[in-house]
């Protein structure tokens, strides 16, 4: 049995399919019968290009786009697999069809989803030809809650025999469903950065977390500590990936990715179910290893023709077995050309990529694109820069569509889809939809020129219409000083909600941390921006109905990003050594812990503890604080 599977776009190699898996009947009866699993892989144990062997289980994080079917953190995991028979499958040359009589669904205990998915593919017998069951599907729940609220990993095996004539064919796909802690920088593939699964802590005994555990590190951590499986994965500046004990902070092995002299590594890591750790680095290099061991499975490179320039600030983003990774500048002096790439998971190779802006444009008229002077009125074309993307994509439930944003340049006039959002499709890297939030700019208008875009997010949301329903929506919060909601299908702008008015020089922004999103409220810290002077507020809950203020508080400026859990709010600033507990309802603040750093690190709450990195501004590590 097997399982199922305007500007340039350069596609490499064929995108991501998915085919039908093999469960694990020999090869020349295997054609009898498959699962057919539309974006499910066998990938546990993780795929080792060095010594490729099969999987052997699905593995899926609670709530994960593409494998979990429901879409929701809800400690269970939704599996979408039918079942086909008699199937002429090019990949099981050895396997010759034939009739199928007889076909049985183990359910143990009655299980209700097995017992119907035995009463769906009995009724395809007896099968002459090509014949599948539709719309069945296995709910694996996880284990607990134990102790502090801990769930484990839960699995169900599905098993299947069809009888032809001259044998058996008897299959079996083990499905099992993996807790998510904090398994990315945006928590979820909707980038809401809020944890639904959280019961220890809350604003009741919030004023009583404490340090549990400090680690200092040679240098800054600015990203978000990514958690799973007991571990805690932490980036520093120093270029250096540290796995540390989640309970008390012992450092398990350590990975240099040897880009300490471009920056190191400013991306959070990404932790996939089946145990691979991926990150970023500032040298446009992208690293996927070992969760467990921290030995290299396969590198590749962002860089395209501009390596010299090319750094990662984004995390990686995976589902459908792709891994999308964004492209930018170090600090935009010079610029590089922005790109959203997709790599298969398995082995690193590029599936495609998709250029922001024109390879090159006329320097008299930049809404122009050309390849040769004499292309231009004016005679002269020049490279096209900008539009990097240095925020995380969010990805559609099914894993299909990828939802990305771009930023500008200072040295360089926003050209083609600079300071814009837009949607993909994973499989080709097509664009879906696109929409400008700036004008294009001239040569003759800078430099400095505008600098504005979105340095992170986007986030998906079903925000409230006004008239008592939802609406699916795309929603960035940009450095110009103003929050824009579109409409997920096509694009469209449904509100705009002006902080400050943008002005002529963006730089970092307003908006630079990313923002979190809980019971129909964004949260938000704000930066600096002409207009916005330290005196005013820099902390925010906005509605997700036009963007209204629910509340605001003081704190210092704040290029970090927001953590929310539990009715919770976690943010630190550039300024103070502090990490600050607000009440997601009230704005009050419960809490401020200490920290040796300022934290513009993101925080990651899993089981009644907060992680956050801290630096720069002091020294550089990351420490957890718990309840007593």
């Amino acid at each position: 049995m097997r399982i199922a599977g305007l500007l340039a776009i350069t596609l490499l190699a064929p995108a991501a399919s998915w085919a039908l898996l093999p469960g694990g009947g020999p090869a020349q009866l295997d054609c009898h019968a498959e699962f057919d699993a539309p974006g499910l892989a066998l990938n546990w144990p993780p795929f080792d290009p060095a010594k490729p062997k099969a999987g052997k289980e699905v593995r899926c994080f609670d709530g994960d786009a593409g494998c979990d079917a429901d879409g929701e953190v809800n400690h269970q995991c939704r599996f979408a697999v039918d079942v086909c028979l008699r199937n002429a499958d090019p990949a099981l040359p050895g396997c010759t069809p034939a009739d199928v009589g007889e076909v049985t669904v183990t359910a143990p205990g009655g299980d209700p989803d097995l017992a119907a998915m035995h009463a769906a593919a009995t009724g395809l017998v007896p099968a002459t030809t090509t014949a599948c069951t539709t719309g069945q599907g296995v709910t694996v729940p996880l284990k607990g809650p134990t102790g502090a609220g801990a769930w484990k990993r839960g699995s169900k095996t599905v098993k299947v025999k069809a009888r032809t004539a001259a044998a058996t064919d008897s299959d079996k796909l083990k499905l099992t469903c993996v807790p998510r802690d904090w398994p990315s920088h945006g928590y979820d593939h909707d980038n809401h950065r809020a944890t639904h699964v959280e019961t220890v802590i809350s604003p009741a005994n919030a004023a009583m977390l404490t340090e549990k555990w400090s680690l200092p590190l040679p240098s800054a951590v600015t990203s978000t500590p990514t958690v799973g499986d007991g571990m805690v994965y932490v980036t520093a500046w120093d270029g250096v990936l540290y796995a540390v004990r989640a309970k008390d902070g012992a450092v398990r092995w350590t990975y240099d990715t040897g880009s300490a002299s471009t920056l190191g590594l400013q991306s959070s890591a990404t932790l996939t179910a089946d145990g691979r750790i991926l990150v970023g680095d500032s040298a446009g290099i992208v690293h996927c290893l070992s969760a467990k061991k921290g030995t290299l499975l396969w590198t590749a490179t962002v860089g395209g023709t501009d390596p010299a320039s090319s750094h990662i600030w984004a995390s990686p983003v995976v589902a459908n077995g792709r891994v999308f990774m964004g492209r930018a500048s170090h600090s935009d002096n010079p610029c590089t050309q922005g790109h959203l790439y997709a790599f298969d998971l398995n082995t690193g190779a590029e599936l495609w990529r998709y250029a922001t802006v024109p390879a090159r444009v006329c320097n008299a008229d930049t809404n122009i694109t050309c390849t040769v002077d004499g292309d231009c009125p004016s005679g002269v074309c020049v490279d096209g820069k900008g539009g990097g993307v240095t925020a995380s994509v969010a990805v559609s439930k099914d894993g299909e569509t990828v939802y990305m944003a771009s930023v500008g340049c200072y040295t360089y006039p926003s050209i083609g889809n600079s300071d814009a959002i837009f949607a993909l499709d994973a499989a080709t890297g097509t664009a879906d939809w696109i929409l400008r939030t700036q004008t294009v700019q001239q040569f003759a208008d800078g430099p400095p020129y505008h600098d504005y875009g979105f340095l992170n997010g986007p986030t998906l949301i079903e925000g409230q219409d006004g008239l008592g329903g939802t609406r699916p929506l795309v929603v960035g919060a940009s450095k110009d000083g103003s929050i824009y909601a579109v409409d997920r299908a096509t694009g469209a702008p449904v509100w705009t909600r002006i902080v400050t008015p943008a002005p002529g020089f963006g730089g970092f922004g307003l908006f630079n941390g990313a923002v979190g999103y809980d019971g129909h409220r964004f949260f938000a810290g704000l930066n600096q921006l002409g207009g916005w002077p330290a005196s005013n507020d820099h902390l925010f809950a906005f509605d997700d109905e036009a963007g209204a203020t629910v509340w605001s508080d003081q704190i210092d400026a704040s290029w970090g990003s927001m953590a929310i859990a539990n009715g919770l709010l976690f943010i630190g600033t550039n300024a103070a050594a502090e990490l600050y507990v607000y009440d997601t309802a009230t704005g009050t603040r419960l809490n401020t812990l200490d920290v040796p750093g300022s934290v513009t690190s993101g925080a990651s709450i899993v089981g009644g503890t907060v992680y956050v990195g801290h630096g720069p501004g002091g020294p550089g590590g990351v420490r957890a604080f718990g309840l007593p």
